[in-house]
C-alpha cells in the first residue's frame, strides 16, 4: 500500500470496518471482500484498493494465529456528546504543551454532527462455516 503512516492506518480502519459490516450481514468471506472494495471505493474515491490489498490487510491485522482482533464501528455524534468530545480534545491539547501534535479545529469549524470511529480489541470473531461438521 503506497501511503504515509497515517494514510495506511486510515485504510486499515476502513478495510476492517467495511469487512466487519459485510460479515455481520451474513456475507461469506469472498463476498465480504468484494463488498469491502465497493464500500471503500464509494466512501474514499481516491484510495487505491483491490481485493488483493484487502486480503493482505486482513491477513496482517486479522491473522488466524492471533487470539485478539480489532473491531471498528462507526457512529454519528451530535449535540452534547459532540461538544464534550471537542472539549476533551482542547483539554488534551492544553495539558500536552506541545508534546503531542493535536490539531484543534478553529472557531469557524462548528459541525452539528460528526462521524466517530470506535476501535475495540476483542477476541477474534469466529465465522464458522454453515456446513461445518460438529
Amino acid at each position: 500500500m503506497g501511503c504515509d503512516r497515517a494514510g495506511c492506518f486510515c485504510a486499515v480502519l476502513w478495510f476492517c470496518m467495511a469487512y466487519d459490516q459485510a460479515r455481520a450481514r451474513g456475507e461469506k468471506h469472498s463476498a465480504a471482500i468484494t463488498e469491502t472494495v465497493s464500500a471503500v471505493r464509494s466512501r474514499v474515491p481516491g484510495m487505491p484498493i483491490s481485493e488483493t490489498e484487502v486480503k493482505r490487510t486482513l491477513a496482517e491485522f486479522r491473522s488466524k494465529d492471533c487470539k485478539r482482533s480489532w473491531i471498528i464501528s462507526a457512529s454519528i455524534v451530535h449535540g452534547q456528546e459532540l461538544d464534550t468530545r471537542f472539549e476533551n480534545l482542547k483539554w488534551i491539547a492544553d495539558i500536552s504543551r506541545g508534546k503531542f501534535v493535536v490539531s484543534i479545529p478553529g472557531a469557524e469549524f462548528n459541525p452539528t454532527r460528526l462521524r466517530a470511529l470506535a476501535i475495540q480489541v476483542v477476541p477474534r470473531p469466529r465465522s464458522p462455516r454453515h456446513n461445518a461438521k460438529c
